[in-house]
């Protein structure tokens, strides 16, 4: 009892004073239980909260149900699992590491919890590390190629285009769900633009599918399934998976941890993707419309983006002296590509542009979000782009990148995690190809962080709508299991 009247007490704190102040506070500390208590029993019992007040407290419930979740490793695991790496390790080793983040770490409820990846970033970050556990870091993807053979067609006079056939394939555990469920499902679609046509539908193992409007900004197939716990899983599987409607996919094995009842669905698209080398002279570009609606909405401060003093002076150290907008990206970029180190993505509190400026490290969608917010703070309009990156060897990855507009030109793609391996390169043209150029092998799905069509009703607790597809019932997300398969040709 006394428990529950102390928690009613600090939800009636919580709506008197600044209640996202009071809610940053806990969570600044790593109070996350408590936090989390507040924000539940505030969505269930105020009535007054308006949507978006009431979205704000689930994003932020799902961002610490996600840290805690990354965020699993005691001090004691990590030092017995890097000891196997690191043979001469010593605490003075890991109190180093961890002080200067290179093992990162959550408090969380009073106790120092590690990210379960953090071993593997440890030895892309810090040198020493590395070092010691005679590792050789090279950059997670290979760009070299791809730049070069699209340069080949622009010397040509050209335009480089390939036919992709790609297909998403998912295999659902559905034994949880109450029978007769229903499930909503947004599946990734080839988004229409300049740069992806002649989009077709080769193979839907669901009849009844509504595709995207042309004008929406995150391009993704919707439908709902009944499902009947009675159907023999395995008949969908001989039918969608073994035998494929195309040779070309490669057959999937039934994962050995996977239980019945199983849902199963597979699509396959046919499109024409092409790319092209911008010859962009600054020369030539035009001022803004500064009242333009779109202007401002893509130079504003948003929650994921926050101008902070650390950006700002960090904006005037990559800037100086320049004054041209164009060269202004053109820096930001170039510093981004020499200076932030890939790692694996994990869930991070509060800014995040800041967060990655800071420690030097992030996935494609970290470096985005970075150059996106600096340009912002320059009031240089940018926003996100992404999808997949189809490699020609079929390690197909989820792949986001940035997007800057300059009159008269419009929106150019800039991708920082691409451009790491080229920056250093002799040929300006190589050296910057990714600052305003595109090959044929990103499959753009979404403009702009955009919600889905229809509105999912539960935030994507499990990460990568956009790219992986989604699925809800009305209890809840649903962890998406998916397998990509592709040919170009």
């Amino acid at each position: 009892m006394k428990s529950i009247f102390s928690l009613l007490i600090a939800v009636i704190l919580f709506s008197c004073v600044n209640e996202t102040e009071k809610l940053d506070r806990l969570i600044q500390k790593g109070e996350f239980s408590e936090a989390i208590k507040i924000i539940e029993l505030k969505l269930q019992n105020d009535e007054t909260l308006s949507i978006s007040e009431a979205n704000l407290l689930k994003g932020k419930l799902n961002e610490m149900q996600a840290v805690k979740r990354a965020y699993t490793l005691t001090y004691a695991e990590v030092y017995k699992k890097l000891k196997t790496k690191i043979t001469d390790l010593t605490e003075r080793d890991m109190e180093k590491w961890t002080n200067d983040y290179s093992l990162e770490h959550y408090l969380i409820d009073g106790e120092i919890k590690y990210y379960r990846l953090c071993i593997f970033n440890l030895f892309k970050v810090n040198e020493e590390a590395a070092k010691r556990a005679n590792i050789t870091n090279n950059d997670t993807y290979d760009a070299s190629i791809f730049p070069l053979e699209t340069i080949t067609w622009f010397d040509q006079d050209s335009v480089l285009s390939k036919k992709i056939n790609v297909a998403f394939t998912y295999f659902q555990e559905v034994g949880n769900l109450p029978d007769k469920s229903i499930l909503r499902a947004w599946i990734p679609f080839v988004m229409e633009n300049k740069f992806q046509s002649n989009i077709k539908v080769v193979h839907s193992s669901i009849k009844d599918i509504t595709l995207p409007e042309k004008d929406y900004l995150k391009s993704m197939i919707y439908f709902e399934k009944v499902i009947d716990k009675s159907h023999n899983s395995d008949a969908e599987w001989e039918k969608y998976i073994t035998n494929p409607s195309q040779a070309w996919i490669s057959p999937m094995k039934r994962p050995a941890s996977m239980k019945d009842p199983t849902f199963v669905c597979q699509f396959i698209y046919e499109y024409e993707s092409k790319s092209y080398y911008n010859s962009i002279d600054p020369n030539e570009i035009k001022p803004y419309n500064t009242s333009d609606k779109d202007f401002q909405k893509y130079i504003a401060e948003t929650e994921d983006r926050l101008f902070t003093p650390y950006l700002k002076n960090l904006s005037k150290e990559i800037i100086g002296e320049e004054t041209d907008d164009y060269l202004k990206a053109k820096l930001i970029y170039e510093w981004i590509c020499k200076n932030i180190k890939w790692t694996n993505p994990k869930p991070v509190m509060g800014d995040r542009a800041e967060y990655t400026a800071k420690y030097r490290r992030g996935d494609c969608g970290a470096k985005s979000n970075l150059f996106i917010t600096l340009c912002r703070l320059n009031k240089i309009p940018a926003r996100s782009q992404g999808g997949w990156l189809i490699r020609p060897d079929g390690n197909h990855a989820q792949h986001t990148w940035a997007q800057v507009y300059f009159e008269p030109y419009g929106w150019i793609p800039v991708d920082a995690t691409m451009g790491v391996r080229l920056i250093h390169h002799k040929d300006d043209r190589l050296k910057y190809f990714y600052f305003g150029n595109c090959t044929p092998h990103h499959l753009i799905i979404y403009d702009d962080d955009s919600s889905m069509y229809p509105e999912k009703e539960f935030n994507c607790i499990y990460g990568g709508g956009s790219q992986l597809g989604a699925f809800e019932w009305k209890g809840g997300d649903v962890e998406p299991n998916v397998k990509i398969s592709s040919v170009v040709e």
